[in-house]
């Protein structure tokens, strides 16, 4: 029998996850399956414990917080070089952090919907991506994302709501953390020359704000990549290219419904691997974490993870 465990990140969401877990962990033993749970109290701790339990025998394992903590659950269901641990065991979530974007990008609305789902064990085959960039070192680094990959601004904008962990009152909404944070980065934006390679298409761009996207929705819900389907083996890319201060400001209200793919500066394509060099290093957000700058090459891994979802929803959340 499968095994489930839950790995439960107590910091997310400024702390509210041991409530939501306290919640969801009575419905879950309501149930009559057995199940562990591991609390995690150090980042990188959820990607050691998934690969190791990974390593052990085929299980299910449960994210309990935000995009954080799934990316690394995700992380771990990958070894150190890039290969699945395990190709029978599934992930799965329950969403409680800042931003909580895969949630809107998986089209579930609710956790129980979700507690619905992991415990009937059905799953679907999603895509992931593997990123390689210089990190905070000046090394090479390598890291799986499962949502979403920005940057320029992007990168900013992450780095700005993670610094600000533990400093805001817990009454401002994570869609309101992310918006202060892309004002506050605003102030020192500045476009870069930039090269690229989306497949064997060269592009040239002036430009501090691309996304590269496998799920919609990033930053506390903007839907960055209106069209970018979970299991479709491609990478939404979306690009700016003269992109002002101005035009971002103005483009704010757009961007949360998918609209600003209308603006004559932004332009949306496809491809399976995309390589990113600059004239000036641009941060890169990863899923929610800033992880280091260009230069950088991503690679779609076509149905690559076994997840434990409701029925995808698609359109679900773009009211919200």
């Amino acid at each position: 029998m499968t095994r489930t465990l839950f790995i439960i990140n107590p910091a997310s969401a400024l702390g509210s996850t041991r409530r939501l877990w306290a919640t969801a962990r009575q419905k879950v033993v309501a149930t009559g399956i057995e199940f562990d749970e591991y609390v995690t109290s150090r980042p990188g701790e959820a990607t050691e414990v998934t690969r190791a339990t990974l390593s052990s025998g085929s299980a299910n394992i449960i994210a309990v917080g935000g995009d954080g903590t799934l990316s690394e659950v995700v992380n771990g269901y990958f070894d150190e070089v890039g290969n699945i641990v395990d190709r029978d065991s599934a992930l799965g979530l329950l969403p409680s952090g800042t931003g909580s974007d895969f949630r809107r990008s998986l089209g579930t609305r609710t956790n129980d919907q979700l507690i619905r789902s992991i415990l009937n064990t059905k799953t679907r085959s999603i895509d992931a991506a593997r990123a390689e960039f210089q990190n905070n070192k000046n090394e090479k680094s390598f890291h799986t994302f499962i949502n979403v990959a920005s940057f320029g601004l992007g990168g900013d904008v992450s780095a700005l709501v993670n610094a600000w962990r533990g400093r805001l009152p817990r009454m401002i909404s994570g869609r309101a953390r992310f918006a202060a944070a892309a004002i506050a980065a605003l102030r020192r934006y500045k476009n870069v020359e930039v090269s690229m390679m989306l497949d064997d298409r060269a592009i040239n761009i002036t430009s501090n704000l691309i996304v590269v996207a496998n799920g919609r929705f990033a930053g506390g819900g903007m839907m960055l990549a209106p069209n970018a389907e979970l299991d479709d083996g491609l990478l939404d890319v979306i690009l700016t290219d003269e992109v002002s201060r101005f035009d971002i400001v103005r483009e704010l209200g757009r961007i949360q419904r998918g609209a600003h793919l209308k603006h004559p500066k932004v332009t949306e394509l496809h491809a399976r691997e995309i390589t990113v060099n600059a004239s000036h290093p641009m941060p890169i957000d990863l899923d929610g974490e800033m992880v280091g700058t260009t230069p950088a090459r991503i690679t779609v891994l076509p149905s690559s993870i076994r997840f434990l979802s409701a029925d995808y929803a698609g359109d679900a959340e773009k009211e919200d």
